[in-house]
């Protein structure tokens, strides 16, 4: 009996402990809550995850973040995020890359060998040695290739327009509208 009694109170009390929004202040504050009610369309009452019940005004609120929905209040609209990893065309894109600036890795010891082995006068051997040029351009397609492989792994994040947004209050809670 107290297994199953255990068991809806996590299922009662799990949406309040892990549904909580994130509500971002113009001046950079954060708090973790729910919003439980709209005062007037003035005021935000903000139950915190530590327990505490605040009101903020609706003029000093930037966002109000719930899991991947953003309501942007400076802007007046609401919309999704969602994160995207480019994983295949950047992993194509660095492997070439990098296949590429050892090759010319390669070339430049070549080259710089067959400059060597000429035994033509210091001026000659300067002016055919291409060693130095492929040495940049296996720099450059090195770090190109770094570039490439940080920008497969580091997420996008991708806004989805839901709509404009308009918050009015009715007597049991907050009712979101949106105008498209």
């Amino acid at each position: 009996m107290n297994r199953i009694a255990f068991f809806f109170l996590v299922l009662l009390f799990a949406p309040i402990a892990f549904g909580a929004d994130l509500i971002i202040l113009k001046n950079g504050q954060e708090y973790r809550g729910q919003v439980t009610k709209i005062v007037d369309n003035k005021t935000f009452v903000i139950k915190t995850t530590e327990g505490n019940v605040i009101g903020i005004p609706k003029a000093n609120i930037a966002k109000i973040i719930r899991d991947n929905k953003v309501l942007d209040f400076i802007a007046g609209e609401s919309y999704y995020l969602e994160k995207k990893r480019p994983f295949l065309p950047f992993i194509v894109l660095s492997a070439a890359t990098g296949a590429y600036s050892v090759k010319k890795f390669q070339d430049s010891q070549e080259h710089r060998k067959q400059a060597n082995d000429a035994k033509l006068g210091e001026d000659v051997q300067n002016m055919k040695d291409q060693s130095n040029k492929d040495i940049a351009e296996g720099v450059v397609s090195g770090l190109f290739c770094l570039g490439s492989l940080y920008v497969a792994f580091k997420p996008i994040e991708v806004k989805v327009p839901i709509g404009r947004l308009s918050i009015s209050t009715v007597p049991n809670g907050v009712m979101l509208s949106l105008k498209f």
